[in-house]
């Protein structure tokens, strides 16, 4: 799908819009390059299956040695890639969730800084935060059948990010096993090698749920203007930082791990403060 057009009319900056779309391009790339990379990856291993089995009992092994060769290559390869998308999924979550929670809260949007800071990979516990944002917050102007598609895939991002936390803690090398401190850091961080990916169980749900936010904003302005949204949302721009105060806690706040004060405390940072 292409980028949707967004209209000088759109209550975004041009600099929110044009971070959107940088990651959205970049993930465009990053997900057909992961699924090439896998595909090499499966290739090399099925070669060297079979040449071992023609070449048992001989003498020279040559060729299944360089196939084994090879995918070592290549799973390296599709690693680096993985590691690379993974990157950018998850900053794209996070900037696109933080854009849209503050279009549908009616608060100010995000500053040039503050866009350039989501566009970096995230914490671990910042990927968390932004997918406890649930789904009936976000995806306002959809069907509630809609909302529950996407909120099953949030819940099941969430456990992906929890079992990242629970495998690293076992991996030792210089990766803490304490729980707070894996939050606070980043999975391209722990990442070692002759281990199992960490993003093996959540790369392509989240490449899939991260390109969804500039389709949504762009749906929500759409369904906006046409006064077509199923309740009354304020979406006039907030001129000062009183006006942001009064805002920063008009949405109905039900995450799963990110509650009552926690909650309330990302969103005033990242969409009243920055």
């Amino acid at each position: 799908m292409e980028f949707p057009a967004f209209t000088e009319a759109a209550p975004l900056t041009a600099f929110e819009i044009e971070a959107l779309r940088s990651l959205y391009l970049t993930l465009q790339d990053l997900r057909h390059e992961y699924e090439s990379a896998r595909l090499l990856h499966d290739r090399g291993y099925r070669l060297e299956e079979i040449a071992q089995v023609y070449t048992q009992g001989r003498a020279l092994p040559h060729h299944p040695d360089a196939l084994h060769q090879l995918g070592r290559l290549a799973d390296r390869y599709e690693r680096g890639v993985g590691l690379l998308a993974w990157r950018y999924a998850s900053a794209a979550t996070v900037l696109g969730a933080s854009v849209l929670d503050c279009l549908v809260g009616g608060r100010p949007p995000l500053t040039a800084t503050a866009a350039t800071e989501l566009c970096k990979e995230p914490t671990l516990g910042q990927l968390r935060n932004a997918l406890s944002l649930p789904c009936s917050d976000l995806l306002v102007a959809r069907e509630p059948a809609y909302r529950d598609r996407h909120e099953n895939e949030r819940h099941a991002l969430l456990r992906a990010v929890e079992g990242v936390i629970e495998c690293a803690a076992e991996f030792g090398g210089g990766v803490p096993k304490e729980a707070v401190s894996l939050w606070a850091g980043r999975l391209t961080d722990f990442d070692r090698p002759r281990t199992d990916p960490l993003y093996e169980n959540g790369l392509e749900r989240l490449l899939q749920y991260a390109e969804q936010f500039p389709h949504e904003t762009s749906w929500y302005l759409k369904q906006s203007r046409a006064g077509a949204l199923p309740h009354q949302i304020r979406t006039r721009p907030v001129d000062s930082r009183q006006d942001a105060q009064a805002y920063r806690y008009e949405l109905p706040l039900r995450p799963r791990l990110l509650t009552g004060d926690r909650v309330r405390k990302w969103r005033t940072v990242v969409c009243g403060s920055l």
